[in-house]
């Protein structure tokens, strides 16, 4: 009995013993999504105070487009936050299914609506998102300009574009007509290397239309507001704003572009196609604040309230500093008359062939001139038939 006694504890702490340490195997070897909850890896959130911009404004009345790969509309975490938008290639979907993975995931960081601890609340969870479909693989847009007048068309108070795209005439005249619309046109700066372009210059600098004047590019940092060294450099960025280890939202029957997090759910590492969505929500929620405001000063108070990092003033990484929405929806901040980035430069056409405007004045001056000649011609030669008919016959 006294043998029997002693061993019972001993044997109840050997099996509390195993069952820890299977229960420690099967947590760590178990799928990834089961540990910590989705909104536990969106500390930009605590970063950027969102509640306390929450209590200013939701972005309520705002449309921001997403020119991108479509937005999967059917994911919980984006119920009732998605417009019917379009396909400029291929078959028409409307722009609400995803092929890439890509553009769902920047939807809900500008507009989810966080529904819970196991959700992403994007920026603006009261604005409304465009899906602009313009490419279906790749990370290259097929026809970004065309779909960026398509959202000018639609009423878009602000446009992301996170991805690259080559410079054309038609770009410039897309990004002129939205800039001359009053719109906010928000672009990832790019990223060294990605898989469709491997052999890529790691200091190729900004990429377009992040690069171009006007356009409001934006750089990565990571939870200690350091430079995310994946991001590409150059004097074009404006920005930089949470782009590292974040939570964002996956297609369905899509395989993730980073590290499952839990069904429906993705850890992107790094990337300044998660940064870009970030300022495009403080861009909308500004605009739900200011409604009078013109996109140019939206995007000054962006950049005047910034938290300044890195060197000084603006520079190639961080450009005039991390995006402080709280300051730039709170503080006083004076009004331009001149978009702060520039303008977006006109295309170059080539020479062209100045057509000949025509004068109505001239036209009609000229017209009775030769009506009166013509008239004088028809009676000199009524009057010389006249006289001839009057001739005797010889």
């Amino acid at each position: 009995m006294t043998m029997g006694t002693g061993r019972r504890p001993a044997r109840r702490m050997a099996a509390a013993g195993v069952l820890a340490l299977v229960t420690t195997l099967v947590a760590q070897t178990g799928p990834a999504y089961a540990a910590p909850t989705v909104r536990g890896h969106q500390w930009h959130l605590d970063t950027l105070r969102i509640d306390e911009v929450h209590r200013v404004t939701t972005g309520e009345g705002v449309v921001v487009a997403v020119v991108d790969s479509g937005v999967d509309a059917t994911h919980p975490d984006l119920a009732g936050q998605v417009l019917e938008g379009s396909r400029m290639t291929g078959d028409q979907d409307k722009g609400l299914v995803d092929n890439r993975n890509h553009g769902t995931g920047v939807a809900g960081l500008i507009a989810g609506n966080g529904r819970g601890p196991d959700s992403v609340l994007g920026i603006a969870p009261g604005a409304k998102i465009l899906p602009v479909k313009v490419f279906s693989g790749g990370l290259g847009g097929t026809d970004v300009p065309q779909g960026i007048r398509y959202a000018v068309d639609q009423g878009a108070d602000v446009i992301n574009v996170s991805m690259s795209v080559g410079q054309t005439d038609r770009l410039l005249e897309a990004l002129h007509y939205a800039q001359s619309h009053d719109v906010v046109v928000v672009a990832s700066a790019g990223n060294k290397v990605d898989a469709e372009d491997p052999e890529a210059d790691p200091d190729r600098g900004v990429e377009v239309p992040g690069r171009i004047p006007g356009v409001l590019a934006v750089s990565a940092v990571d939870a200690k507001g350091r430079f995310w060294d994946g991001g590409l450099r150059g004097p074009e960025i404006a920005l930089s704003a949470p782009g590292v280890e974040l939570a964002v939202l996956t297609a369905a029957d899509m395989e993730p572009l980073g590290e499952p997090l839990r069904p429906g759910y993705d850890l992107m590492m790094g990337g300044t196609s998660a940064a870009s969505p970030i300022v495009a929500g403080a861009a909308a929620l500004l605009r739900a604040q200011f409604p009078e405001l013109s996109a140019a000063n939206v995007v000054n108070r962006l950049i005047s309230t910034a938290d300044d990092l890195g060197a000084p003033g603006r520079d190639e990484e961080y450009g005039f500093g991390q995006v402080n929405i709280l300051r730039a929806l709170t503080e006083e901040v004076p009004e331009v008359s001149e978009h702060p980035l520039g303008k977006v430069p006109s295309p170059d056409l080539g020479p062209r062939t100045e057509l000949w405007t025509p004068d109505l004045t001239l036209i009609l001056v000229v017209g009775l001139a030769f009506g009166v000649v013509v008239m004088l011609l028809v009676a000199g030669l009524i009057v010389f038939l006249v006289r001839r008919n009057r001739r005797p016959a010889r």
